[in-house]
């Protein structure tokens, strides 16, 4: 069955320079951490924890689209919702498909986010 886009999420991304339409969106952050406990051991027993500088961010995305993204190439990714655009660079770390005769090529990618 063809694709209509009036139901799709309003999300649409482009990666090296190809449009898709989003289907599904995941958005997962984190931050390193350090560890700060000293050789004296506090009353309460815990460990202590501080954030890092190191982040990561990992954009997994369910897509429908004309062209495949290239896997393990760093490209533009701009995000356009209606929240308004975000862009960056991303590498696109991992790639499954499916295709069908006359239809367009549904996927569903891995991003992570790079800060080049």
């Amino acid at each position: 069955m063809p694709f209509d886009a009036t139901y799709a999420t309003g999300i649409t991304f482009t990666f090296a320079g190809s449009a898709y339409t989003a289907t599904q969106i995941s958005v997962s952050r984190s931050v390193s951490e350090i560890d700060c406990t000293s050789t004296d051991v506090s009353d309460d027993g815990f460990r202590r924890f501080r954030g890092g500088e190191v982040e990561n961010c990992e954009i997994k995305v369910d897509w429908i689209g004309l062209t495949v993204p290239p896997v393990e190439a760093t490209a533009a990714f701009t995000l356009s919702s209606g929240l308004g655009h975000t862009g960056t660079i991303a590498l696109c770390t991992g790639l499954s498909l499916t295709a069908t005769a006359g239809d367009l090529i549904k996927g569903s990618a891995t991003f992570k986010v790079s800060y080049d």
